[in-house]
């Protein structure tokens, strides 16, 4: 019984797909300086260009691609908007500081109260 070889992309497939797009994305902004934290958050074809928008630390890029000649027609980078997703408008690592200095007191007050300090 014999199974006919999956091809890969060095065997000349040249299907264009969303995660290639979104590798030639990537590859662009690294060219420009963004090395470091780009997370894709959304790839989307319309009418023969991929539209791919990149996280980048507190920005978003969109970078738009020519499906057919692979390579980068535009693009745009932004600042990105503010997400308020706790009721809370102090940040996650200055709530964290808070919560473990009041941990701290009360530990110390309990400790003083059982030594009979207090």
């Amino acid at each position: 019984m014999s199974t006919a070889p999956i091809p890969t992309a060095s065997e000349g497939n040249n299907h264009f797909n969303a995660e290639a797009a979104i590798e030639v994305a990537t590859d662009f902004l690294k060219k420009l300086g963004y090395k470091r934290d780009l997370f894709p958050r959304k790839a989307v074809l319309s009418e023969k260009v991929y539209i791919i928008e990149i996280a980048i630390e507190k920005q978003n890029a969109k970078v738009q691609i020519d499906s057919q000649t692979k390579t980068v027609t535009e693009f745009e980078i932004q600042k990105a908007e503010e997400e308020q997703s706790s009721a809370f408008p102090i940040g996650k690592k200055k709530m964290l500081i808070i919560i473990v200095a009041v941990v701290m007191t009360v530990a110390l007050v309990v400790g003083l109260k059982i030594l009979s300090v207090f």
